[in-house]
């Protein structure tokens, strides 16, 4: 197995789970409560969710590194086995 495959499905595997936690909502940040009633919030479009600011970007990405560097979900393990067997 080569190095540069190996780090190359690890940031592959960074980029998807990236991507699966901000599409969770991991790093949103819940907007302000008010007392106008349940849907209050939902009028404001500057509440928009957080997953665009920076500071978002980077907790994700933090953490999908930190994520993959604990074993992951498997991705990379399986992208390395298929790409480096011998083709026919």
């Amino acid at each position: 197995m080569s190095e540069s495959l190996d780090a190359a499905c690890g940031q592959f595997e960074q980029v998807i789970l990236g991507q699966m936690l901000r599409t969770a909502g991991i790093a949103r940040r819940d907007p302000p409560a008010s007392a106008g009633g349940d849907d209050a919030a939902d009028d404001n479009p500057s509440d928009s969710p957080a997953g665009d600011d920076a500071f978002s970007q980077l907790v994700t990405q933090s953490l999908a590194g930190a994520i993959e560097r604990a074993g992951g979900v498997g991705l990379k393990t399986s992208l390395v086995a298929d790409l480096d067997r011998p083709k026919p």
